[in-house]
């Protein structure tokens, strides 16, 4: 039986540590995905999930309603990955793999797959430079359009949902995407 979060909470407020599991186990991908396609690498968006994770448990017993657990903690995820972005650019760290640009993103963090389909060497290169054009596109956004951005156009979040997420309007999400989305045509204007 699929018992739904606000009984989970309940069961994890209530003492029951193993619902909490099963809430970390329904959630964990698109928390994953989420803070992937905003922070670009495997191993700083596992460790901004984990700390989401530990901060939602430790707040449970402030979380005012329960069945909205998944936009809540979606919530607590977007904050520490934008936080965690700030501090990651003032301390302008190298990568240890310096092979790992923007053009060669995980797929299973935004990374685009554009060349699985194209038949030619020089088509698989012009989808490549799309791409990663595409991908530093979006990474110049200011992170009040980039992320209802990813989470509406990429990860397919509801605007509404978006809206509790990031504790914004709905009128003011829509615009958010339907500004990105006009930026991001000015910007790629010269390669589409």
């Amino acid at each position: 039986m699929n018992k739904p979060d606000e009984q989970l909470v309940g069961e994890v407020l209530g003492g029951n540590d193993e619902a909490y599991g099963i809430l970390v186990e329904r959630h964990q991908r698109k928390a994953l995905a989420v803070a992937g396609r905003l922070l670009s690498n495997v191993a700083d968006s596992q460790e901004v999930v984990q700390e989401a994770f530990i901060k939602a448990y430790q707040s449970l017993d402030q979380l005012k309603d329960a069945e909205r657990f998944g936009a809540w903690l979606m919530r607590i995820v977007v904050t520490r990955s934008l936080n965690f972005r700030e501090q990651r650019s003032r301390r302008k760290a190298v990568p240890l793999d310096e092979s790992f640009t923007a053009g060669e993103r995980d797929p299973r963090i935004g990374g685009a797959e554009l060349t699985a389909s194209v038949a030619s060497p020089q088509e698989q290169l012009i989808a490549q430079e799309t791409g990663t054009a595409l991908a530093e596109a979006i990474e110049s956004l200011p992170d009040n359009l980039r992320v209802p951005l990813l989470l509406f156009a990429v990860e397919k979040v509801p605007q509404q949902e978006i809206a509790e997420i990031t504790g914004r309007t709905l009128a003011t999400i829509k615009w958010s995407v339907f500004e990105a989305r006009r930026q991001l045509r000015k910007i790629l204007s010269d390669i589409l």
